[in-house]
């Protein structure tokens, strides 16, 4: 801004800055001192105005009672539209910059929503944790030493992991329980590192990070890991109590449902991150049913794709798989998704 002239009074300024106005001209005037009979200065914006600006000061000095300088009222409606349009301005920069964090999210939907942080460590962690608690045990067959009574690391980390150590199931008689009634609580969770074969692990690892990732940067890492952790102990226990095949045989034996005496069949044994998973997802798929406002609704494929292999596993037509961790972890989500509704998260 730099100054232009100066002018006799405050009525003569505020007029020469109005007509500046209506030509589309940015300025303002303010007194030379604290005198009440100080002159005031003139300032305009532009540099490149700069030059037609002392013009119009020359050409207002000759004739400032001229009525093409009696331009108040029309210098107020312009400084009016002016401040409206600075405030929308401003009103879109807010917009841009609550959602400025995140334009997709790892499942391709646009997130219009403030995040509560940018990363996803807990996914992060869980990934590689799963991959490096894999490969150490042999993927869930951990190789026994050559040396008699000796405990190879592969079989240290899997029953360690486990649900349940396999010495205290068989000297408990069959408990599944064996090892958490010892006080090893993190046994609820720890199966979920553990995978039978790469590509159990790479499902459930590509799920974890597009579900995880989405949820953990909306809802934080602490919300999280609570869900994660809760989803995959409501799995583990549905796993573990339902009734083992030998139980369920009689009931389903010579009727079409028979298979459900294998697929539906429980066991302390049962590892990997499927029950959290389908937890995760019960999660964001109810969410947005029971909160139309919630940023992230699941694209229909996805859906169809999970329920599909929710109920193809329950088939014969797949191998060994723990169907009732997948459906204790989904309803363990679907739960969170209605407890969404409380303002949970």
């Amino acid at each position: 801004m730099r100054r232009i002239g100066t002018l006799e009074n405050s009525e003569l300024a505020q007029r020469f800055c109005d007509y500046l106005v209506t030509q589309s001209i940015e300025a303002s005037c303010d007194p030379e001192t604290d005198a009440p009979d100080s002159a005031w200065d003139i300032w305009v914006r532009d540099e490149r105005q700069i030059e037609q600006s002392k013009q119009e000061l020359a050409d207002f000095r000759s004739d400032p009672e001229g009525d093409r300088y009696q331009v108040q009222r029309e210098a107020t409606q312009i400084r009016q539209e002016q401040i409206a349009a600075e405030l929308a301005r401003q009103k879109r920069l807010a917009e841009n910059e609550r959602i400025a964090n995140v334009s997709r999210s790892s499942l391709g939907e646009p997130i219009r929503a403030p995040l509560k942080q940018t990363g996803f460590p807990v996914t992060i962690a869980v990934i590689i944790l799963s991959i490096i608690a894999s490969l150490t045990t042999h993927f869930g067959q951990p190789r026994r030493s050559r040396v008699p009574g000796k405990v190879t690391l592969e079989e240290q980390v899997y029953d360690t992991l486990s649900f349940v150590d396999r010495k205290e199931f068989m000297k408990s008689g069959g408990n599944p329980f064996a090892s958490v009634d010892t006080g090893q609580l993190w046994r609820f969770v720890t199966p979920l590192f553990l995978h039978g074969d790469e590509f159990h692990l790479l499902f459930n690892m590509v799920w974890i990070y597009f579900l995880g990732s989405v949820i953990e940067k909306l809802h934080g890492s602490l919300f999280f890991a609570v869900i994660l952790i809760t989803t995959q102990v409501s799995g583990m226990l549905l796993q573990v109590m339902l009734p083992d095949t030998a139980t369920l045989q009689p009931i389903f034996q010579g009727t079409p449902l028979d298979f459900l005496a294998q697929t539906m069949s429980g066991s302390p044994f049962a590892i990997g991150a499927s029950g959290a998973v389908y937890g995760l997802f019960g999660f964001l798929w109810i969410r947005p049913k029971v909160d139309p406002g919630y940023p992230i609704h699941l694209v229909q494929t996805n859906v169809v794709l999970m329920l599909g292999w929710l109920v193809l596993c329950i088939t014969p037509l797949i191998g060994d798989v723990a169907n009732g961790a997948h459906i204790g972890g989904l309803l363990g989500g679907v739960g969170f998704g209605f407890a969404g509704k409380l303002k949970l998260g």
